[in-house]
């Protein structure tokens, strides 16, 4: 079967997706472990939903079972599913806020949200502090945030997944610790 029975925990990710591509189903299973939980945090980043994180990365995968061709074999995998998680994840945020605008105009003129503050502890203070700090952040300035702090991605991997220079990417990583300082500096003692 085409090799496939050498298939080992450190096969690359590219030739399992050229596996893959010939209907191997046991390379698929390995990418999905490698990624999944990777990609689900990665798309959490964007989304700040779980469940909604889960079912775009599933349908990532989907589109890597049904259409392994898509895959640049030029390119690093883990690069290349990057990038695609995070265009899902654009559109899903896009659809969402379409969604969202129809109802306030025609649905839910007269919806508010209430928020029970009096039972939050200091750590969800803190925790809703930092999420509007990264609602705040231009698109280039969340990806790096997501890409280097939340999946530990090394400065190089993500200067590839962005495609942009890595002293780009040092510089944002410089600017963003500076802003989360600043908007940070009641939490600390040196204040």
């Amino acid at each position: 079967m085409l090799g496939f029975n050498k298939i080992s925990d450190n096969t690359p990710d590219e030739l399992l997706m050229k596996f893959i591509a010939k209907g191997d189903r046991k390379s698929f299973e390995m990418l999905y472990n490698r990624y999944f939980e990777k990609l689900t945090w990665y798309a959490y980043g964007f989304v700040a939903e779980q469940q909604r994180a889960e079912d775009i990365v599933q349908d990532v995968f989907v589109k890597v079972i049904e259409r392994p061709q898509m895959f640049d074999e030029t390119r690093k995998f883990s690069t290349w599913v990057y990038t695609v998680t995070a265009n899902a994840c654009r559109n899903s945020i896009r659809d969402e806020q379409n969604r969202s605008r129809l109802m306030r105009e025609h649905i839910m003129p007269h919806h508010s949200a209430q928020v029970d503050i009096h039972h939050r502890a200091d750590y969800r203070i803190l925790k809703d502090c930092i999420s509007s700090i990264f609602a705040e952040l231009n698109e280039k300035e969340k990806n790096i945030y997501l890409l280097r702090f939340e999946q530990e991605l090394s400065i190089k991997e993500v200067a590839a997944v962005m495609n942009i220079p890595e002293g780009s990417v040092k510089s944002g990583i410089y600017y963003l610790l500076r802003k989360f300082a600043y908007h940070l500096k009641d939490f600390t003692n040196g204040k």
